[in-house]
């Protein structure tokens, strides 16, 4: 198996969540892109998480559920897990972007 990838990482994040990130930088006046965390991507977990979708695929009690519920079901700690949290999980940082002049 190859190491996962920011873009790996990011295929986990709901396009909901997406937009809500990118809704949070455009009401600050800002595009939003990703980048690895410092201390990198958390390749575990994205391997971890992957392992899980895919064991779960063919579960219609899993296919039923949310997005979010899913990823609930991945981090139950939270107690309900939002976008900012799952990408510090992914080590993944959303980074904001001034449009240039």
């Amino acid at each position: 198996m190859t190491e996962p990838t920011l873009s790996d990482a990011l295929d986990l994040l709901p396009e909901a969540w997406h937009d809500d990130v990118a809704d949070d930088a455009a009401a600050q006046g800002c595009a939003v892109g990703y980048t690895s965390a410092a201390g990198g991507l958390r390749t575990k977990t994205i391997e971890r998480m992957q392992r899980l979708f895919t064991e779960r695929e063919a579960d219609g009690d899993w296919q039923a559920m949310s997005p979010g519920h899913r990823l609930d079901e991945c981090f139950p700690s939270y107690c309900g897990i939002g976008s900012f949290e799952l990408l510090a999980e992914l080590g993944v940082t959303p980074v904001y972007v001034l449009p240039a002049d």
